[in-house]
C-alpha cells in the first residue's frame, strides 16, 4: 500500500464524512420553525429525518460497491454534486411533501459521499492502523455536530430555517472541491467493469461471512439507538423539559463534547487492546446506559439533571463502538471494502431511520417511546454481536 498520512486522510475524510452530521444536526433547532412554516407538528417535520437516513441508506448501497470498479472520487463527486442540486431546491420548497422527497433524494447524494470514505481508509490501512485512522476521523468529523445546532440557532434567528439549507449547499461545495485536488488517487481495488451481477456477488461475499455481519448488524443497532435520541431531541429538551431555543445547542452539545472525550480514550485504548474488544465493552456499558434510562423514564422519574448526562453517555458511547466496529470487519474484506461498508451504512440509515420514524408515528408526548426504542436498538446490537463470534474469522478476497 502507498504511503499516505494518516493525519491527512483523516482532515481529508473527515471534512467529507461530516456532510452527513451537517445535514441532520444543523436543522435540528429550526424544526419549530419549518413547522410553523409547513403548518404542520413537529413530530411531522420530525419524519423528515428518517426520509434522510433512509436515502442515505440507498445512496451507500449504490455507491459503496460501485466505488470499488469505478474509483473513490467519481462516485464522491457525483454525490456531493446531488447534495448540493437538492439542498437548493429545498430552500426553495413550499410543502411538506417537497421536504421530504428532496431529503431523500439529497441522502442519496450523501449516502453516495459517506460509504467512500471508510473504504478509503481500507485502501489504506489495516486493522489497528485503520482503527487509529477512523477515530482520527471520527475527531474531526465531532466537531461538526458540535458547532450544527449552533450554526442552525443563528441562521434561524439571524434569516430563516431555508437558510441553514443554502449552507450546506455551499459547504458541499466546497468539499466538491477537496475531492477532487486533494484525496490521494488510487486505483479501483476491482480491476472489472462494475455490473449488477458483480455487485451482487459482492454483498453474497459479505453477507455469508457470519462474524463481519455480526459486527455490522451490531453497529448497526448501536447508531440506531444513539439516532433515536438525535431524532427527538428537539422535542426532549425544548418542548418536555421546557429550555429555550438557544440553551438547546448547549445541552446537544455536550453529547458531542462526551464523543469528543470518547474518541480520545479510544486512542489510548487501541495501544493496549484489540479494536472488537473494545468495541464489545462499549455495547455493553450503552446498553446498560440506556436500560437505566428507559426505566426511570418509564417511571416518570427522569428530571432535566440526570437526563443530560445519562443521555451524554449513551450518545457518546458510539466514539468507541462505530470506528472500531468498522475497523473489525473491513479487515475481512481487502476487495470488497465498499461493498462491507454499504451494508454496514444501509443497515445504519435504515434501521436508524425506521426507527425514528415509527416512534415519531405512535408519539405520545412523553419520553417513554424514545427510550424503550433505544433499549431494543441496544440490546439487539450486543445480541448480534453474540451471534456472530460463532462464526469463521478468515479473510475473503
Amino acid at each position: 500500500m502507498p504511503t499516505v498520512s494518516p493525519q491527512r486522510l483523516a482532515v481529508i475524510l473527515g471534512g467529507l464524512i461530516a456532510v452527513g452530521p451537517l445535514a441532520i444536526d444543523t436543522y435540528l433547532p429550526a424544526f419549530p420553525a419549518m413547522a410553523d412554516s409547513f403548518g404542520v407538528s413537529v413530530p411531522r417535520v420530525e419524519l423528515s429525518l428518517s426520509f434522510y437516513m433512509l436515502g442515505t441508506a440507498l445512496g451507500q448501497l449504490v455507491g459503496g460497491p460501485l466505488s470499488d470498479h469505478m474509483g473513490r472520487r467519481k462516485v464522491g463527486a457525483f454525490g456531493l454534486s446531488l447534495f448540493v442540486l437538492c439542498s437548493l431546491l429545498i430552500a426553495m420548497s413550499t410543502s411538506l411533501e417537497q421536504l421530504y422527497g428532496l431529503r431523500f433524494l439529497q441522502a442519496l447524494g450523501g449516502g453516495a459521499t459517506v460509504v467512500i470514505c471508510a473504504a478509503s481508509v481500507r485502501d489504506h490501512f489495516n486493522g489497528t492502523d485503520a482503527a487509529d485512522v477512523l477515530t482520527r476521523i471520527g475527531l474531526v468529523m465531532l466537531i461538526a455536530p458540535l458547532l450544527a445546532p449552533v450554526i442552525g440557532t443563528v441562521l434561524v434567528n439571524l434569516f430563516d430555517w431555508r437558510s441553514i439549507f443554502l449552507f450546506l449547499a455551499v459547504y458541499a461545495g466546497l468539499m466538491l472541491g477537496v475531492l477532487g485536488g486533494w484525496l490521494p488517487r488510487m486505483p479501483a481495488v476491482r480491476k472489472s467493469r462494475a455490473s449488477l451481477g458483480q455487485i451482487l456477488a459482492a454483498y453474497g461475499r459479505v453477507l455469508r461471512h457470519r462474524h463481519g455481519m455480526g459486527l455490522i448488524v451490531a453497529n448497526g443497532l448501536a447508531f440506531a439507538a444513539m439516532f433515536a435520541f438525535i431524532t427527538d431531541s428537539a422535542f426532549v429538551y425544548i418542548e418536555f423539559y421546557g429550555v429555550s431555543r438557544e440553551v438547546f445547542p448547549v445541552l446537544f452539545g455536550l453529547n458531542v463534547v462526551s464523543m469528543l472525550i470518547l474518541n480520545r480514550l479510544n486512542v489510548r485504548l487501541l495501544r493496549h487492546f484489540v479494536p472488537e474488544s473494545i468495541m464489545a465493552t462499549g455495547l455493553g456499558v450503552q446498553a446498560v446506559t440506556i436500560a437505566v434510562l428507559t426505566m426511570l423514564a418509564t417511571a416518570g422519574w427522569l428530571p432535566l439533571g440526570a437526563a443530560v448526562p445519562l443521555f451524554a453517555v449513551a450518545v457518546s458511547l458510539v466514539a468507541i463502538i462505530i470506528p472500531n466496529a468498522i475497523a473489525s470487519f473491513i479487515h475481512y474484506f481487502p476487495s470488497d471494502s465498499g461493498a462491507a461498508t454499504a451494508i454496514n451504512g444501509t443497515l445504519q440509515f435504515t434501521l436508524a431511520g425506521t426507527s425514528g420514524g415509527l416512534f415519531a408515528l405512535f408519539h405520545d408526548h412523553s419520553l417513554a417511546p424514545m427510550t424503550l426504542t433505544m433499549a431494543l436498538c441496544s440490546a439487539g446490537a450486543c445480541l448480534a454481536l453474540f451471534w456472530g463470534r460463532g462464526g469463521a474469522r478468515e479473510m475473503v478476497h
